[in-house]
């Protein structure tokens, strides 16, 4: 690691991501559940993402919100060269990406940047200085409007405290490793699971040594790698409570306003009644939520913090509630009522959810529209806009839409966006997955290499069939002609479920012209 990194890992880039939960849509939900006003945004908003790594995440917002000025930072060149590529590639104009620290924004000696309705950090927060972290509080006092919003995740005490022994073994072993980061964390665990072998039963478990070696659904052996040397082999890595952060955000004046995940935010779904009991007496909000840690155990949070929280009548949040949309982003068929819960699992009302995902599945509709359902009426009033919300959003099966129109026109800039999105990923070496824009929602959608390669293949002009499809597939992935059944069939088969059931959702949301 250089001088310049601050101990942070730089020889090795960051993996890229997309997190829907720093969406400004997702964003206002967070703060409308919790009955705090959110930012203005019909004309417009000014953005801000810090440590944006590749700029995954921020250029797929930047085409969804061509109404939105977005800028990006990070202090790695290769990361803002490859996103200033990247942006380019899809035609962008609505976002600037700057090579700055964090104290270079605090200290007033970076670029020239507006003041902010967002700011949001993702996997930044825990992995910096303190000093850096004071840097990150000056700005925000700086360029965070009154009533603006900062969205930030960190690794969450006490829930990592299992983790830490494996942690600092890691970061200490890789010093006697001179090779790339991501091979000082493979080697690391090699020798972490030797010990814990030896009875060093403190490092963890068979199972966990399984899960980071392995490979999952989105991400490469090698990508896994390149993961866990930027989570274990910062020099500042460090789990913190959430009073700590609140207290350090504080300096801004930033009020603690809910989580980026929804569901828990309803005391139901993620305390047992003895818990919510316990807590009652608890009068100190940033108390009362680190205490609620101790009994969640969750080792990662994703809150959401307002310059000066406004709180609203329960009648101004439920109208503006009811004008805000749904928009469903799975197949109708795939629409479940039994969801996973902090808690484990729950189950929605059938008779009430069953007719807003038929609603859903023609177009999206505004809260107020699913409110006015026969079925939903029935219920008298015992099913509120805040459950509507939260339960299709927390449960990933719809978008937030702060704007809902009645007819969905593709937006050139998300279409420019995902044909480059899908040609990238077409054509990569081990990446797993990637993100779609969608016109509706200002967010977008995670999808798989089968289904870049269905989009990539009619962005070229290939019919809707399935056979056309494979062979296309085949030349982007250089598979010989001679492939075998086996995997012509699984290619097959995949395209088949992705032209029956992701190309429908992609048009209902703009996601593809």
């Amino acid at each position: 690691m250089s001088d310049w990194s601050a101990g942070y890992v730089s020889d090795i880039e960051y993996l890229p991501g997309f997190y829907r939960e720093q969406g400004p849509a997702h964003l206002t939900l967070s703060c409308l559940i919790n009955g705090i006003a959110p930012p203005a945004t019909a004309n417009g908003f000014d953005y801000c993402e810090l440590g944006c790594g590749h700029g995954t995440t921020v250029a797929l917002f930047a085409a969804a919100n061509p109404k939105g000025r977005f800028h990006a930072v990070d202090f790695h060149p290769a990361h803002i060269a490859r996103a200033r590529d990247a942006a380019a590639e899809a035609g962008l104009t609505n976002i600037a990406f700057h090579e700055a620290s964090f104290a270079d924004l605090a200290d007033g000696t970076g670029p020239e940047l507006p003041e902010f309705d967002f700011v949001t950090l993702h996997g930044v927060y825990s992995w910096v200085s303190p000093m850096n972290r004071g840097a990150i509080a000056r700005f925000l006092s700086k360029k965070l409007k009154p009533g603006g919003i900062v969205y930030v995740s960190y690794n969450a005490q006490p829930g990592w405290t299992p983790m830490m022994p494996l942690q600092r073994l890691l970061y200490e072993y890789s010093g006697l490793v001179h090779e790339r980061s991501d091979r000082q964390v493979k080697a690391g665990l090699d020798f972490a699971e030797s010990l814990f072998k030896a009875g060093a039963k403190i490092l963890g478990d068979e199972a966990m040594f399984a899960k980071l070696r392995g490979e999952s659904k989105t991400q490469s052996a090698t990508d896994q790698s390149v993961y866990l040397a930027h989570e274990y082999l910062n020099g500042s890595w460090h789990p913190l409570y959430h009073v700590d952060v609140a207290r350090e955000l504080g300096e801004a004046k930033l009020t603690y306003a809910g989580s980026a995940t929804l569901f828990e935010n309803y005391p139901e779904l993620a305390l047992t009644a003895e818990q919510r009991t316990a807590l009652d007496g608890i009068g100190v909000p940033s108390l009362r939520e680190t205490f609620k840690d101790y009994c969640v155990g969750r080792p990662f949070r994703r809150d959401v913090f307002v310059r000066g929280a406004r709180r609203i009548s329960v009648a101004k949040r439920d109208a503006l509630l009811a004008d805000m949309g749904m928009a469903l982003i799975v197949p109708r068929a795939d629409a479940r009522t039994t969801i996973q819960v902090p808690l484990g699992e729950a189950t929605l009302e059938a008779k009430h959810y069953e007719p807003i995902f038929d609603a859903l599945a023609e177009r999206p509709r505004r809260i107020g529209e699913l409110m006015e359902l026969p079925e939903v009426r029935r219920a008298g009033g015992k099913l509120s806009a805040v459950e509507i919300a939260g339960m299709l959003t927390g449960s990933a099966q719809a978008l937030p839409v702060l704007e809902p129109a009645d007819r969905v026109t593709p937006l050139p800039s998300v279409l420019a966006h995902n044909r480059s999105a899908a040609a990238e990923l077409a054509t990569s070496e081990g990446r797993k997955s990637s993100a779609f824009a969608a016109s509706v929602g200002g967010a977008g959608l995670h999808v798989s290499v089968v289904e870049a390669l269905l989009y990539d293949g009619l962005c070229e002009g290939v019919p809707e069939q399935v056979d056309a499809l494979v062979v296309h597939a085949m030349k982007r992935l250089s598979a010989p002609e001679n492939a075998d059944d086996a995997s012509r069939n699984a290619i097959a088969e995949s395209m088949g479920w992705c032209l029956r059931n992701s190309l429908p959702v992609w048009r209902k949301l703009g996601v593809i012209g």
